[in-house]
């Protein structure tokens, strides 16, 4: 870039510098985010027709780095399979992501292979598990051998994914010495490098009964929906419960379903506004209580840019 086109550019202009150094897709890459930035912060998001808006925003927002955290991909609504097992996986993508490896070749698709132990994993699961629970040990031994299934491609919602064999192998093998299983496990590379949309707290690491594990499921995959306003049906939720629940039970679900929005908000992952569903009709409501959101509530989330 020379001569009187170079001296056009104004010195105000943000991006001049880079776009003189001839730097085109940096400054192709820092254009397109100022200008998305600028829509989000003009354009109310929470409307529908807005969608694509916020999915380009996601991956450049601000986001508060937690200590233990948890990326995820948009999940899709249904989720055809066991959720104590889902809920492993996401963790299992997190924990693998620090794991030293190498990359081996199953044709032309490339494969990260980790080692670890697998008492380490459920270490990073649940702080308090003890490794000399052989139940835990077993019960963790027979989700990795339920991955190379592949049962968990329809459950993300990029094609790419749904293509390709997740995790084709696995292998486990006694330690000689100290007697502790080590695992081996291929997931596909492309995984690593996939921009995960979504950090949340990790609200799955503790020993969870079954109705905190659903409760807890059902917020996340609330919330890692396309749009910024995320519903929760519990009539829905009731009546879809594996069992049936009493007035007692229902109560405890929704104190559990108050907790973790609070959680949320405690994070500001989502805005400090709420709706309730009423008659089948949407209510501003300034507090969510055990009796207001029997039928539903919706909250939003908070898109730091």
């Amino acid at each position: 870039m020379t001569g009187p086109f170079r001296r056009r550019i104004p010195t105000w202009f943000p991006f001049s510098r880079i776009l003189v150094s001839n730097l085109l897709d940096e400054f192709e890459q820092k254009l397109s985010s100022h200008f998305l930035v600028y829509f989000g912060k003009l354009l109310p998001l929470n409307y529908s027709y807005l969608d694509w808006l916020v999915i380009k925003l996601r991956p450049i927002r601000k986001q508060t780095a937690l200590t233990y955290g948890l990326n995820s991909d948009y999940i899709k609504s249904e989720i055809l399979m066991d959720t104590r097992i889902f809920v492993s996986f996401i963790q299992f993508l997190n924990y693998a992501q620090h794991l030293d490896f190498e990359i081996e070749y199953l044709g032309s698709t490339a494969y990260r292979k980790v080692v670890f132990k697998l008492r380490d994993f459920l270490q990073f699961q649940d702080p308090s598990f003890k490794p000399t629970n052989r139940y835990r040990l077993t019960k963790i031994k027979e989700f990795f051998q339920q991955l190379q299934t592949g049962i968990y491609f329809t459950s993300f919602s990029d094609a790419r994914f749904q293509s390709l064999v997740l995790v084709p192998k696995v292998q486990f093998e006694k330690c000689p010495t100290q007697k502790f299983l080590i695992a081996k496990v291929w997931l596909v590379e492309e995984l690593f490098y996939y921009n995960y949309p979504f950090y949340l707290p990790n609200i799955f690491q503790q020993k969870l009964t079954k109705y905190e594990l659903e409760v807890r499921f059902k917020l996340f995959q609330v919330f890692t929906s396309v749009s910024i306003e995320k519903e929760i049906y519990l009539e829905n939720f009731f009546k879809s419960y594996p069992s049936v629940l009493n007035n007692q039970q229902k109560t405890k679900i929704k104190k559990s379903f108050i907790e973790l929005v609070k959680l949320l908000e405690e994070y500001h992952l989502i805005e400090s506004k709420y709706k309730i569903i009423s008659n089948g009709s949407l209510h501003h409501i300034q507090e969510l209580t055990t009796r207001n959101i029997s039928e539903g509530f919706l909250i939003y989330e908070k898109l730091s840019i």
